[in-house]
This record gives structure tokens, C-alpha cells and sequence, in this order.
């Protein structure tokens, strides 16, 4: 069933490019070469999607615009293929009907690829809600001009494609992938009468984190112990420490800044001065002079320690401790001390220390056991600690630095030199950036230095069967008390309702630019407000603008109401092996639109119609939030406006499909059946039309 040859020599040159081109386009080498690349891309999507996700899939393959060519140049293949043999012959309606059946079904995969929803529905048990949010967001900017009330903001919209990984991974980890060929909005997204919004970076899925703070790990990799597993000594052991500072650890104790490990404690805390950073690393005590019972008092002053028992200080007349002569009184720059008090129980002793004999005093409050919380004499230029070597068992004790270990760090301005290390006046130099510094305190000895951030491992506490190590596995400086934002590594199996996305925007307004993170509202069963990470405004001289990061969402035009979820666990483990939910459908004033509750478990979805549209859905479980007791912060969020409270709360993740080319794929998908099965009936495709056997004559 060859195609007709319709170029001939004697016809004008752009006939003939056409009809060329028409000729190339309805071609069996043109069809074979377009199959295959489909065939090959169809492959490819195949492994996109076992290893990276569905929405990875769509956003690299399915939804680019190279994909949809490939299936148009089929379409115009498949179309010029039969529209070059009409008139077409009685033993060509199989081909024919196979080639509309094509047709029918590539315009059905358009409509689903460009008007198709897959969104989730998350509802609490009790709760009814229509709207579905999809894996995408958008910005939302709330203009607002000065002295105006709320209700007069200008809202405006502003789509963004973002993709399904954080932007930093895609030259990298990603690279064998053409990712770049999918739409991404990078950079201005919209520069309109003043209003200017620039996306810099974009974390797909992000964590929150408080800085400054510092993240280490403590261990040795050649720890033993006891009844130990060979594999576990060759492994080593390391325990995580997670430690942030916040201004005062004696009242906000959310906000952990010490950890109890490896028989010892491990403490927090940032410096603003140079000086103070300095006396930090001076500060140590001379375990050759001895503790006494009270403990050796370490003043810093110039640079130089001056190291003080308080048994013999305590009470006694104000002395000079700088001083050329310290039997002199009247000496300009001599440092006057008197150590006033000592208080057993807090560890801490109370000193006045005074420039000259004119200056004017300044107390002190030296402690033991809080060294972050001890008040210093900035003006005078002194600082100090206390040391006192103590037998302590208990562990709560330990926890609050009561025993002979104990490392201390503490984020410091500027730059370290780490050759400079040790005992004395640091090396610290003059910068704009941060550095950790430590000093490590295990009874008599304690050592002093800078902290590698790139990992490297320092000594830490000393036991019998190992030298533990200490190593930084990220350090977040801040100047003062801020959220940073992290990226999270890429999860396919991770459901949309549980990532955290996070977008790095500049907004100028009438001039004056911020940059910060913003994160992305989250995709949950109640709707509040949004919180100082989730929401962010500039203020310019005549209005403000307020921006947020919204989940694009639909509204179904019904409700779904869950009545009850059920979730059963496997035999000895916390995974679960099913879960449903028990549903109903209700129109907008109450009123159930079916008979009947409905059960939608993992493997029988539910269809249903919009009432008001005719618009077919189909919800699937996709899976749960929870379960949250009293006293977990989501409860209690979720919780708060109900008058009778649940023993647990838990939330069913509906997906909620829309797909408008559904009847026209399974149409043409009947039509390709249908000519396939003509064409076998009739013969004609596969074998040619019979041909009349022609008797001979004999005589011949």
C-alpha cells in the first residue's frame, strides 16, 4: 500500500519543496525514526520515574516542550500518511481507521497533559473541605499603599515553575538529564510600576534551623567496649550534637545550647568583641598552682591571664594584679580587684574590678558551671572564669557542667589562625567573618584552640577504651538570632503535604530592595496564619508589599467530608499496611449528594461529578498525617477551636485526579482495535486482495 508519488520534474521549485515535504512527512523512514525516538524518550521517562518520581517525570519529559513536538511531528506523520493515499480504496478502511484511532488518542493525551489535575485533599477526621492542592506554587503580592485600610490591597498573582529538585543540584548530581530543556522560571518574574520580584535559588524541600548554632558529631572510629560487636568496634561510634544559642539560656530553655555526651558536657554560645574572643582562649586555668577548695579564678586583662585562688582572695582588701608594683595604690593603669563573695551552691563568685584608683568599679559575675552566662567587665577590659576540680557522678550534674568534662564553644568574629593555637593570646584576626573556637576542659588540664568547620577532627573527652574526637558537620553564623533555611536532600517516596519549599527572593519596591528566604505555605488540613518565615513585607517610602509562596490549589465545587480513617500496622512495626477513609459527598449547603458514606482505600478509588459542572474526579488514598497526641505542637494547633478534644488526631491525604482527555484516549483507543481487527478481517493490509487463480488449457 505504497504512498503516491506526487513530485514531478516539470513543476515549479516551491510545488515541488512542498510536496516534498509532504512526501518526507508521510514517509514509512520518517515514521520509523520518529518511533523511535519516542520509543527511546518512553524508555528513558520509564527510568526518570522509578528513580526520581512521577513529578519528576512530568517536570524533565512528559510536560516539556520538546516532548509535545515529538508528539505533534507523530500526529502530522500519522495524518499525512493516510491523507496521501485518498482516495482511499475499499480494502484501506482499516488503515484508515487505525490512523483516525491515533489521531483521537494523541489529542487525548494533549488535553491530559495540558488540563489534567493531580492534587491532594488533606482532611481531619471530622472535617470537610473542597479545596485540592496541587505540587506547585505561586507568589502572591499584597500591595498596600501608606495609610490605607486593609481591605484596599491590591493583590496580584505571579505564576512560578520551580521543578521537583532544589536549583543546586541540577548541574550536578542531575547532569545526565537535559533538565535544562524544562521550563523554570529563574530570575525577574515581574517588573511592573515599581514592583520588581527576582527568584535567586529555590530549595524543593528545606528544613528550618536557628543560627548561630553548630551541628557535630562526637565519637572515635575505633571505640570498644564491652559486649560490643565486632562490626560496631570497626565501624566506631558517633553521637550527633545539635546546639543553638539564644540570649538568655537560664529562661529560654526551648532553645537547646548544651548536650550531655560521652561523660561529659558540650556548651554553646557566641561573643560580639574580639577581645572577649581573645580572653576566651586565655582564660584557662594552671593546674600546677592547684584548685584549692573553692577553684581557681582566671582574669583576663590586656591580653594576659592572671590566674587566682579564691581561697586566698576571697574577702580579702582590693589588691592590684597589673600593677609594676602592686603594693602601690596610686598607679594610673593598675587593674584594682576585690573578690567580694563566693556562692557554693551556684559556683559563683562575685568580683569588683576598677581601672586606676579613680576608675570606676565594675562588678563581675564569675560562674563556674554557666561560663556563657557570666558577666564580664567590658569597660575595664577584664573577663573571667572559674574552675573548680570537682568528683561529680550524677548526670543531671553533668548537664549543667558540674563535672571534670566539659568542652566549650563559642562562635567568634573574624578569622582564626590555627598555628597560633594554645594557651595564651590567640591568633585571632581581624575580619568580617565567624570562626569557632573551643576549649576543652577535662580535669587538671584544659586546652584551648580554633575549630576546623571543614570537618577535621579535633581531640575531645578521654575514656578509658578510646580518645573521643569531635567533628563539625555544619556551622550556621548569624550576628544575631535568625531562621536559616537548609536544603533537605531529594526524596521521591516523600508525599508534596510533607515538603517544605523554599524560594531565595529579591523584592524591590520603589527602589529599596531585600533578599531573604521565604517558605512556601504548607499543604495542610486547616488553613492559618502564615508565620514569619512563611510571610515577608517591604516597606518603601509610600507603600508596602507583602509576599507569600501559595500551593496552587483547585476548588472541586463539592465537599468531602471524613468521617473516619482507619490505619492498621504490620505485625511488630510501626509501618502500615492499610489505611482508608470513610467519605461523604456533600453540596455546598450540607445536603449529602450520595446515598451513603463511601470507603476509599489505597486500591479502589472513588469516582465522582461535580454537580454544578459535570466535571468527572477520581480520588485515590494516597496517604495519612499523624497521628499526633496532646501536647504535640501540630495538635494543639489543629485542636485549638474545638470545644471537645480528641484523645489522637489523625489526617487522611486524598489525590484528587481530573483527567479531561480520559473518554477521547479510551475512544480512540477503540478506534485503533477496531481498524486492527478490519484490517484482519478484511486481508488486504497484511496479505494483499486474493488473486483468481486462472485455469490453463490442457491442449496449450
Amino acid at each position: 500500500m505504497a504512498a503516491r508519488r506526487l513530485v514531478t520534474p516539470d513543476q515549479p521549485s516551491v510545488v515541488r519543496a512542498v510536496l516534498g515535504a509532504y512526501e518526507f512527512l508521510a514517509s514509512l523512514k520518517f515514521a520509523v525514526v520518529l518511533i523511535g525516538m519516542l520509543a527511546t524518550v518512553l524508555g528513558v521517562g520509564t527510568f526518570v520515574e522509578s528513580g526520581y518520581g512521577t513529578e519528576a517525570v512530568k517536570f524533565g519529559i512528559w510536560n516539556t516542550w520538546w516532548f509535545t513536538l515529538l508528539g505533534a511531528l507523530l500526529a502530522v506523520s500519522i495524518f499525512c500518511a493516510a491523507a496521501i493515499r485518498y482516495p482511499w480504496k475499499k480494502n484501506q478502511t482499516g488503515f484508515v481507521i487505525t490512523h483516525i484511532g491515533l489521531l483521537v488518542l494523541l489529542t487525548g493525551c494533549l488535553l491530559s497533559q495540558r488540563g489534567g489535575i493531580d492534587a491532594q485533599l488533606p482532611l481531619l477526621e471530622g472535617e470537610q473541605g473542597s479545596r485540592a492542592y496541587e505540587d506547585s506554587h505561586h507568589f502572591v503580592l499584597r500591595v498596600r499603599s501608606q495609610g490605607s485600610q486593609s481591605g484596599s490591597e491590591e493583590i496580584l498573582p505571579v505564576a512560578f515553575r520551580s521543578g521537583p529538585f532544589n536549583w543546586n543540584e541540577y548541574g550536578t548530581q542531575r547532569s545526565w538529564l537535559p533538565w535544562g530543556l524544562a521550563p523554570r522560571d529563574v530570575g525577574v518574574l515581574y517588573d511592573t510600576d515599581g514592583i520588581r520580584l527576582e527568584v535567586l535559588d529555590f530549595y524543593a524541600d528545606s528544613t528550618a534551623a536557628l543560627a548561630p548554632s553548630v551541628s557535630l558529631r562526637i565519637g572515635s572510629d575505633t571505640f570498644a567496649a564491652p559486649g560490643m560487636p565486632a562490626d560496631a568496634q570497626t565501624r566506631g561510634m558517633w553521637m550527633p550534637v545539635e546546639l543553638a544559642w539564644q540570649p538568655d539560656p537560664l529562661r529560654a530553655t526551648q532553645m537547646r545550647h548544651r548536650a550531655s555526651v560521652g561523660g561529659g558536657t558540650v556548651v554553646f554560645w557566641k561573643v560580639d568583641s574580639r577581645a572577649e574572643s581573645e580572653a576566651f582562649l586565655a582564660g584557662t586555668p594552671d593546674p600546677e598552682i592547684g584548685y584549692g577548695k573553692q577553684g581557681q579564678l582566671v582574669l583576663v586583662a590586656d591580653g594576659t591571664p592572671h590566674r587566682l585562688l579564691l581561697d586566698a582572695v576571697v574577702g580579702k582588701e582590693r589588691f592590684a594584679i597589673n600593677a609594676s608594683d602592686p603594693s602601690r595604690k596610686d598607679e594610673a593603669n593598675a587593674l584594682f580587684v576585690e573578690v567580694t563573695e563566693f556562692e557554693p551552691k551556684l559556683s559563683a563568685v562575685r568580683v569588683r574590678v576598677r581601672r586606676g584608683p579613680q576608675g570606676r568599679d565594675e562588678e563581675m559575675v564569675v560562674l563556674a558551671d554557666l561560663p556563657e552566662v557570666t558577666i564580664h567587665a567590658p569597660r575595664a577590659g577584664v573577663y573571667g572564669t572559674l574552675w573548680i576540680d570537682r568528683e561529680v557522678a550524677d548526670a543531671s550534674d553533668r548537664m549543667q557542667g558540674k563535672g571534670k568534662s566539659r568542652i566549650d564553644i563559642i562562635q567568634a568574629k573574624g578569622s582564626w589562625d590555627s598555628s597560633s593555637q594554645g594557651r595564651g593570646r590567640g591568633g585571632l584576626e581581624q575580619g568580617s567573618g565567624h570562626s569557632l573556637l573551643y576549649r576543652r576542659w577535662q580535669a587538671p588540664a584544659v586546652t584551648s584552640g580554633s575549630l576546623p568547620t571543614d570537618g577535621s577532627p579535633v581531640p575531645a573527652f578521654a575514656m578509658p577504651r578510646a580518645q573521643l574526637e569531635m567533628r563539625v558537620d555544619r556551622f550556621l553564623p548569624a550576628d544575631k538570632i535568625e531562621v536559616a533555611t537548609l536544603p533537605r536532600p531529594f526524596d521521591k517516596d516523600k508525599v508534596p503535604s510533607a515538603k517544605r519549599r523554599a524560594a531565595n527572593v529579591r523584592l524591590t519596591i520603589d527602589g529599596r530592595s531585600e533578599s531573604f528566604w521565604l517558605a512556601g505555605l504548607p499543604i495542610q488540613p486547616i488553613e492559618e496564619v502564615p508565620g514569619p518565615a512563611e510571610e515577608r513585607t517591604v516597606e518603601a517610602s509610600a507603600r508596602s508589599v507583602t509576599i507569600n509562596l501559595v500551593p496552587d490549589a483547585i476548588d472541586i465545587g463539592f465537599d468531602v467530608k471524613l468521617d473516619n480513617f482507619e490505619r492498621r500496622l504490620d505485625p511488630g512495626t510501626s509501618q502500615a499496611s492499610h489505611f482508608s477513609s470513610v467519605v461523604e459527598f456533600l453540596s455546598r449547603q450540607g445536603k449529602p449528594l450520595v446515598g451513603a458514606p463511601v470507603t476509599i482505600t489505597m486500591n479502589a478509588p472513588v469516582d465522582f461529578s461535580d454537580p454544578a459542572t459535570g466535571r468527572s474526579y477520581r480520588l485515590f488514598q494516597e496517604s495519612f498525617m499523624g497521628p499526633w497526641l496532646p501536647g504535640d505542637e501540630l495538635f494543639e494547633r489543629f485542636t485549638k477551636n474545638l470545644t471537645v478534644r480528641p484523645d489522637k488526631l489523625e489526617a487522611s491525604v486524598l489525590t484528587v485526579n481530573y483527567d479531561p482527555g480520559r473518554g477521547i484516549k479510551y475512544a480512540g483507543s477503540g478506534l485503533i482495535v477496531a481498524g486492527i481487527f478490519t484490517m484482519f478481517y478484511m486481508r488486504a493490509y497484511f496479505f494483499g486482495p486474493r488473486k483468481q487463480a486462472t485455469s490453463r488449457d490442457p491442449s496449450q
